[in-house]
């Protein structure tokens, strides 16, 4: 089985230094107040992803050993699955804290065509709508991550009771560890397109502001915690600009 995606590096998003938004504030003003109260809303995520790695990478381990052992004399994994279906409460736990603050931070940026419509700039119009449509994309497919991890985690559960029975058949143990392993199948595309609409929204916005003329700082890239994850696989966080 391939290895866990991991959510991300768990680094803070930085706050931007200075407010702009107020009454009578143009169509720009508030697309950039917008962005940014939506990525300063996030600022705990990227620390609940790592949370949730690491009670992934154990629990993977944990399945993997019961899986084996179970299979032969399910008297074996009685205290591991009891410790797991525990784990397992703990990831959705963590996982219900990450949609909270994705939540708010989708209701930060609102409903936002109108204000792309009153540009004054036409030539701002299109790259402002395509970060918005980017940051949408990304909300729509945590929601529906959120979906398929709860499946994941039912599945999960389910194989760990027939695992605990000694009259489940072998036959329906592995239409179990099948059903379970196609809900994780589904849990790790939806962390890949999330990883790529972050990746879209990050860039467009980026692109946005340059051409809307609005002088911003990048912040520095979050250290990684060692060498043994694939940056390929990472999720990142939404970056947040700052003004000079």
């Amino acid at each position: 089985m391939a290895g866990l995606r991991t959510w991300g590096a768990a680094a803070a998003l930085l706050s931007i230094a200075v407010a702009i938004s107020g009454c009578g504030a143009s169509p720009t003003t508030q697309i950039f107040d917008r962005f940014e109260k939506a990525s300063s809303t996030e600022v705990n995520v990227p620390a609940a992803m790592s949370s949730l790695k690491t009670l992934e990478d154990k629990d993977e381990k944990q399945y993997i050993s019961i899986i084996n052992q179970g299979k032969q004399d399910n008297r074996n994994v009685q205290t591991l699955i009891d410790n797991t279906n525990q784990a397992l409460a703990e990831r959705k736990q963590v996982l219900e804290q990450m949609k909270a603050q994705l939540d708010e931070a989708r209701d930060q940026i609102g409903e936002m065509d109108g204000i792309i419509a009153n540009l004054k700039e036409e030539e701002l119009k299109k790259p402002a709508e395509e970060a918005y449509q980017a940051y949408v994309k990304r909300y729509e497919t945590f929601k529906s991550l959120f979906e398929s991890y709860d499946k994941w985690i039912q599945h999960e559960q389910s194989l760990y009771e027939q695992l605990k029975s000694e009259e489940t058949k072998l036959k329906s143990i592995n239409k179990a560890v099948a059903e379970r392993n196609e809900a994780y199948r589904q849990v790790e595309e939806l962390k890949q397109q999330f990883n790529d609409y972050t990746t879209q929204f990050n860039t467009l916005k980026s692109a946005f502001y340059e051409k809307a003329g609005l002088q911003v700082t990048k912040p520095a890239p979050p250290k990684q915690d060692d060498g043994s994850v694939d940056p390929e696989l990472e999720i990142p966080p939404i970056e947040n600009d700052g003004t000079e």
